[in-house]
């Protein structure tokens, strides 16, 4: 379907303002304000991955208004819906602003005094008691890359537990699973510059007109541009996206993989790979009895034989011609993919991660301008955050992993831990370590800016072992910005303080690392 911004704007039926699929470029979020009198400030949107550069106009200790930032190198001035909220967010009388102590039942204000005595103390009784594994640390995409280093240095260097998790291990886990077991290394290659290069797109599991709006409108102003770039759809829901897309796959629930393995057989059985490419640069393997064994290509070429566009076809409900069709025009490229929560949030996400990955190697996408997969992060410091900073139970900063005693000894000298502080067992992964809290096995939970007693999958026992009053109950901690259903569980609720409040370090999708100043 050939369309622009303004037709496609028009279809969502939000003529006028863009709402939650638009974009603003460089408008103030109130129009009513007298800009003269306001002091604007430099920032970073941080209500997703994608890392918007933003202007926030601050009056009398008060932000008031907010604009892109049309300096910003990647982002060029636009924001969307969610942004220019940001003052009303700040300001909003649901904010958490005094901590709140559980007595007899009910959560009553407390100073801050008395409520992180508290904490030391039911975290000091526990480690003394049961020791360092009794407790254990649960974080988010939401922190700042310095709260999520510090938690991490705390528990594992201080305590002596690697029962430190967050909230990524629920999504971008899948992510990071496909990028280091296909090319050795976690993250995207790629950047936001390779969009205005792209001749096709390939979007899987995303909603990105509504959930990456910039993301979204840089496509749209690569169309305008007269490109003509081509727009393929793998997702089961109709979404927004969907009225781009010039084809539009739409599978059986969780029957994706068979649609990507179909176009691997075409691209193959058509004669479309990258034949210089695969020798030069790409290695095949397989699993036997657990184990991955070398190949060759036309073994791989063989595997793909049972995955005819017919036989995928009856699987997942795509009709084989419209495969065809996709696999024809991810060949020709440059190709760029993105994919979200659709592709990794499920039992085979590093599976269906691979199979995005294979296409690109297969073709050759990969590795220049306008080619190359790229997974967007949903939450703004997922990756900067907690992967980078290893705040998850079985890694340490950069790269390290627990189990590598010389990675340990350089974790434990650089953050002036006692040798053999840091243990070479990974702690509880997060379903386990919800488990292990339903079990009276972890005694004391600190739970930061993420939502676990509305956000696990099935979450009755979970929210049980949180809440529900018991002899030698869990004891509870909660930081965050609003009331959630988390907080209602909690023995101990700290108010936070948002990204505009604080300063501090962000990552994004596409890697970069920035700023946000405190400017309130």
């Amino acid at each position: 379907m050939d369309a622009n911004r303004r037709e496609f704007v028009q279809w969502l039926g939000v003529s006028g303002m863009m709402a939650a699929a638009g974009c603003n470029r460089g408008g103030p979020s109130d129009v009513d304000l007298n800009e003269a009198a306001l002091q604007w400030h430099k920032s970073v949107c941080r209500f997703c991955g994608t890392g918007c550069g933003v202007r926030i106009g601050v009056d009398s200790g008060r932000l008031v208004a907010l604009r892109g930032d049309p300096g910003h190198p990647t982002t060029k001035g636009l924001v969307c819906a969610k942004a220019l909220f940001l003052p009303k967010i700040v300001h909003s009388s649901d904010r958490l602003t005094v901590p709140l102590i559980r007595k007899k039942g009910e959560l009553v204000e407390s100073t801050w005094e008395e409520a992180m005595d508290l904490v030391a103390q039911k975290f000091t009784e526990a480690i003394r008691e049961q020791g360092p594994d009794s407790v254990a640390y649960y974080g988010s995409g939401q922190c700042l890359s310095e709260e999520s280093y510090l938690a991490n240095r705390l528990f594992k260097g201080g305590i002596g537990t690697n029962n430190v998790e967050g909230n990524p291990r629920l999504c971008m886990a899948s992510a990071v699973g496909g990028y280091v077991s296909t090319y050795g290394k976690d993250e995207p290659m790629g950047c936001y510059d390779d969009i205005e290069h792209a001749r096709v797109f390939f979007l899987i599991g995303s909603n990105t007109a509504e959930c990456h709006p910039v993301i979204f409108d840089q496509i749209l102003v690569n169309r305008e541009k007269g490109r003509k770039a081509t727009v393929i759809v793998l997702d089961p829901r109709k979404s927004p996206v969907r009225d781009l897309a010039d084809i539009h796959l739409d599978p059986i629930p969780g029957y994706d993989l068979p649609v990507l393995h179909a176009m691997a057989h075409v691209i193959v059985k058509e004669k479309l790979y990258d034949a210089d490419f695969i020798k030069d640069h790409v290695a095949f393997k397989t699993v036997e009895d657990g184990n991955p064994k070398a190949v060759d290509f036309d073994t791989y070429v063989k595997f793909l034989e049972d995955f005819s566009p017919e036989k995928a076809s009856a699987a997942s409900g795509v009709p084989a011609k419209e495969i065809v069709r996709a696999a024809r025009m991810f060949a020709e490229g440059p190709t760029m993919s993105f994919w979200t929560m659709g592709l990794n949030q499920r039992t085979s996400g590093v599976f269906a991660n691979n199979l995005v990955h294979n296409l690109h190697l297969l073709t050759g996408q990969i590795g220049k301008p306008g080619a190359t997969p790229f997974s967007l992060t949903g939450q703004p410091n997922a990756c900067g955050g907690v992967r980078d900073t290893g705040s998850l139970c079985h890694i340490l900063p950069y790269g390290r992993v627990v189990k590598n005693p010389e990675h340990r000894k350089e974790m434990e000298q650089l953050w002036g831990a006692d040798e053999g502080k840091i243990q070479p067992k990974p702690g509880l992964n997060t379903i386990e370590l919800f488990r292990a809290l339903s079990e009276d096995k972890i005694r004391c939970l600190f739970v930061t800016t993420t939502n676990p007693g509305h956000s696990l999958p099935n979450l009755t026992p979970y929210r049980d072992a949180m809440g529900k009053p018991r002899p030698n109950k869990p004891f509870v901690v909660v930081a965050d910005i609003f009331p959630t259903r988390t907080t209602e569980l909690a023995d101990v609720v700290l108010p936070a303080a948002m990204w505009s409040e604080k300063e501090g370090v962000f990552g994004m999708s596409e890697r970069r690392y920035q700023l946000a100043e405190k400017l309130v």
